[in-house]
């Protein structure tokens, strides 16, 4: 887990890092960081809050229509 001066958010889940938010660009540039519940709490891959949850409805979106 990278340590961050400005981490804005963390959600846990089995007790271990899933997302980190954190705003080392900005609070207008918030960044997500990818985990995976493992006990080395390593984050995997990096994006922008913001495409996150565009990429995040899409997929409801997309799975509600059955597409």
């Amino acid at each position: 887990m990278d340590g961050y001066e400005k981490l804005t958010l963390e959600s846990l889940l089995d007790g271990y890092p899933v997302v980190q938010v954190n705003e080392e660009r900005g609070p207008d540039n918030l960044e997500a960081e990818l985990g995976c519940p493992k006990p080395d709490a390593r984050m995997v891959r990096k994006a922008h809050l913001d495409q996150l949850i565009e990429a995040l409805i899409e997929l409801r979106k997309s799975m509600a229509t059955g597409r």
